[in-house]
């Protein structure tokens, strides 16, 4: 319950926090000024390079990227203690 106290109070506090007016960050001729035309997306979209898929380097690039990742979690699935500091820990506890 206190948790939920914890970040409650916080995001209520947020609610009451002044912001400035965005009103004045604009000038007189952006007031002024018209809307933009709206366009077809189709003209722009037509316009970029279809790809047919990934080359053969950015393959073996993502495959030696993920091997790597791969040795890189196995290193870390490690035990962090060595059996001689995990007794004399549990010793201590005792």
């Amino acid at each position: 319950m206190r948790v939920l106290a914890f970040l409650i109070l916080p995001l209520s506090l947020a609610g009451c926090v002044q912001f400035p007016e965005i009103d004045d960050a604009t000038g007189q001729v952006a007031e002024q000024a018209d809307y933009p035309d709206l366009v077809p997306l189709e003209p722009v979209l037509g316009a970029l390079p279809t790809t047919t898929g990934d080359s053969d380097e950015t393959q073996a690039q993502l495959e030696a990227r993920v091997s790597g990742l791969k040795a890189r979690a196995n290193g870390l699935r490690r035990p962090v203690l060595s059996d001689g500091d995990r007794a004399r820990l549990e010793e201590e506890l005792q």
